[in-house]
């Protein structure tokens, strides 16, 4: 299993300050981390990068490398003829406008009706 990499920032990074303990995720404990979430639990990228952070004693997660990873480990999970059965469910993470969506060519439309079926509006 992928370990994570924590480092001290040495400068202002994003919206992390120089000195604060960044996280570097993996793909793997993303997946985990959105199979955890509960049916009609939202989480947006951010608050993901702040608890994964946390769960490993960092102050946050490197943003470059969680959309990096997010993106992976949907492809990774997604299954185009029966997205409702996909082995992760990301809709809990990225709606239907999320940019990551036209990168993975998935149908938005579905991504709406996943959603509104699990209570999102």
């Amino acid at each position: 299993m992928p370990r994570n990499i924590i480092k001290i920032l040495e400068k202002n990074f994003s919206d992390m300050k120089a000195g604060e303990k960044m996280l570097i995720s993996s793909p793997e404990k993303i997946t985990e981390y959105v199979n955890s979430l509960a049916p009609g639990c939202f989480k947006s990228v951010k608050q993901i990068r702040k608890e994964l952070a946390l769960l490993e004693g960092a102050d946050n997660t490197c943003p470059v490398t969680t959309g990096i990873f997010l993106k992976k480990a949907i492809q990774d999970n997604y299954n185009p003829e029966r997205i409702e059965r996909s082995s992760m469910p990301f809709w809990r993470v990225i709606d239907e406008r999320h940019p990551i969506i036209k990168k993975l060519g998935i149908d938005s439309g579905k991504i709406a009706d996943l959603r509104i079926a699990e209570g999102f509006k």
